[in-house]
């Protein structure tokens, strides 16, 4: 029997994806004050870009996990690596404001959340114990990326710039597309006319909600709302659950859910780990607890 040799091509672009996915929310929250001395803005429209990045994704996870039913395990990697790439090269060349917005919390976020399902590679080109290493390595890829993060942001900002730490994102996307060939693709199962809008809207404004409320956490003027928006979250998510319920008496296609997309455990394990960060920089209690390590 002639053993198979271990591919790891698919397992570091997988990993290479999820390591700027992660890093990219903690790097620049060391950068605060050069960024806003760099955009002339204040720290509170800072932190709400940081914030909106984490929001982007949240809002966006199921749908980038679907979406590969629809055009394609690769080509929806693909297509989220090039808007992650344009989005940092954005971030990169930000004259304010407003375009660090929308390179990074908008374009990257949404490029993020199409890059997310990666670790559905590993799924589908290893077996046995050659799956449970990957997967290991993968993981193991994201808390580095959380740990580093931090320390990268303080090396750039100090002795060059935060806009080199977008310009080495950029670098990796470039890398991600120069071996994206030993990419193995995983054909179209369903058409656009299948893809749930109703769920995707409903489980989008239920993680919009839930995380918008954690992260005003933080500020001690919007704590009236924060039980609403915790609240209203959890129920559009339970009419999330029956709609999805429905549509599978029906005979259609639902959206995929956390209990039974392998892929979508660990999106939102790589998700939780990179927006953990913004939920927590108040320091409060019920931060730590929200970031708290979940199974994947």
């Amino acid at each position: 029997m002639v053993e198979r040799k271990f591919v790891w091509a698919t397992l570091s672009i997988a990993s290479l994806a999820t390591f700027i996915i992660v890093i990219d929310s903690f790097f620049l929250n060391v950068a605060i004050t050069t960024l806003v001395r760099d955009l002339h803005t204040t720290v509170e429209v800072i932190q709400g870009i940081i914030a909106a990045y984490a929001l982007t994704m949240a809002c966006l996870m199921l749908l980038g996990a679907k979406l590969q039913n629809v055009l394609g395990r690769k080509k929806t990697f693909l297509y989220g690596a090039f808007i992650y790439g344009v989005g940092t090269t954005i971030a990169a060349l930000s004259l304010n404001a407003p375009m660090l917005l929308f390179g990074w919390s908008l374009l990257e976020g949404c490029g993020a959340a199409l890059m997310l399902p990666a670790a559905a590679f590993i799924s589908g080109t290893y077996e046995g114990d050659e799956r449970a290493f990957a997967f290991g390595i993968w993981l193991a890829i994201g808390s580095v990326a959380a740990t580093v993060g931090p320390l990268l942001g303080g090396f750039l900002t100090t002795f060059l710039s935060w806009r080199v730490g977008f310009g080495l994102e950029a670098v990796i996307v470039v890398v991600i597309f120069a071996y994206s060939g030993r990419l193995t693709e995983a054909p179209p199962t369903i058409g656009w006319r299948d893809l749930d809008v109703v769920g995707f809207a409903l489980s989008a404004a239920g993680f919009f909600l839930i995380v918008a409320g954690m992260l005003l956490l933080n500020n001690l003027s919007m704590w009236g709302i924060v039980p609403i928006l915790v609240g209203a979250g959890p129920l559009l998510l339970a009419f999330f659950a029956l709609w999805q319920r429905r549509r599978m008496r029906h005979g259609q296609a639902p959206l995929p859910t956390f209990r039974s997309s392998e892929r979508a455990r660990t999106a939102r394990a790589t998700w939780r780990t990179s927006s953990c960060d913004s939920a927590s920089r108040g320091r409060s209690s019920s931060s730590r607890s929200f970031c708290r390590p979940l199974p994947v």
